[in-house]
């Protein structure tokens, strides 16, 4: 134990915090060890903690590269030492592998290099996320500040939380759980089993909205399961093939935002969708869709949005061709990323 620990003091009550820090760090209920809470009233989008690695490794297949990890912790120097050991295990016991302190601490700062962070760390991970954590590449990563920004209002008292893995947005709760290793308290993850139900079918229909969008899979391969995401052959072949008319397309992305917001998840996902729609609606060259998107666009919220835009659900339109090859292309790109960034 630390010195900490033997006088009845919780090593994160020592963890320094900036002076004008909107949070405090304390314990948090239903098991889920400590965790970072309002002390006033945050607005969305304000930043609410910048900070800089403790130190940086090189990360490699066997994450995180041992030899990378020992040297790092060796030429610490006393006092970061000691500020690295104040780390513990879901708020709870001393870590016993260096390599798992490391993990749960850590951040990516470039493609090839995880930093060390001790209070973005403290920050507990949630389903419905009221924070975000962007990933942004830097030339200097031994400097490289991690930005937690304010997805929506946080009101005194919340607990500020954000989703650990971004991939996990489009699976249902047992799916989560699987690839999160542990088993989320979240409100999300603690609804009756009716409203759990419900969610579970949102996060299907957002996956099928997903591969439509998108046409493959995240690993750029088609749907060929069983059961696929997409039920619908037609549509799914739409996708895949990149035949659908711009018109379902749009209709389908503001069905995603429904979707999202009815699941409170869309603030951070909205960036990309509203991206896509607009971007959409541009393509379109036909009279008739572009009044009626922009009759859609006018309305004053996503539901009205999507019932409007849906008049002209499967319409053909004269850009149709144009934008289909050049998301093909868009999507040649991202598969090419996503494979080199996951071989």
């Amino acid at each position: 134990m630390s010195n900490a620990d033997n006088n009845g003091i919780h090593p994160y009550t020592l963890i320094p915090l900036p002076a004008d820090a909107p949070f405090e760090l304390r314990e948090a209920t239903e098991g889920k060890g400590w965790g970072a809470f309002a002390t006033r009233r945050i607005q969305q989008g304000e930043l609410i903690l910048s900070e800089r690695p403790m130190f940086v490794i090189r990360s490699t297949r066997a994450y995180p590269g041992s030899r990378h990890l020992d040297r790092a912790f060796r030429d610490l120097d006393p006092a970061t030492k000691a500020l690295v050991g104040l780390a513990r295990e879901n708020g709870g016991p001393e870590f016993t592998s260096a390599s798992q302190c490391f993990i749960q601490n850590s951040f990516n700062v470039s493609d090839t290099e995880l930093g060390f962070y001790l209070v973005q760390s403290r920050f507990n991970h949630s389903c419905q996320p009221n924070s975000t954590v962007p990933f942004t590449a830097y030339a200097d990563t031994a400097l490289a500040p991690v930005r937690r920004y304010a997805l929506v209002d946080i009101e005194v008292g919340e607990e500020i939380t954000f989703c650990y893995q971004d991939d996990i947005v489009n699976k249902v709760k047992d799916e989560r759980h699987r690839l999160l290793h542990f088993e989320c308290r979240c409100n999300c993850c603690m609804q009756n089993f009716a409203a759990s139900r419900k969610s579970d079918m949102r996060r299907d229909l957002m996956a099928a909205l997903t591969y439509m969008n998108h046409g493959v899979l995240p690993n750029g391969q088609i749907d060929d399961s069983d059961e696929p995401l997409v039920a619908n052959r037609a549509l799914k072949k739409q996708a895949e093939d990149r035949t659908m008319p711009i018109t379902t397309q749009l209709v389908h992305q503001l069905w995603h935002v429904v979707v999202a917001e009815e699941e409170g998840i869309v603030a951070g996902m909205i960036h990309e969708l509203a991206s896509n729609i607009h971007y959409l609606a541009r393509s379109l060259k036909t009279k008739r869709n572009i009044e009626i998107a922009e009759l859609a666009l006018e309305q004053e919220t996503f539901a009205d949005m999507f019932l409007t835009a849906s008049r002209f659900l499967g319409e053909p339109d004269e850009g149709d061709d144009k934008l289909n090859r050049d998301v093909a292309e868009m999507r040649a790109i991202r598969i090419a990323q996503y494979l080199e960034n996951n071989s």
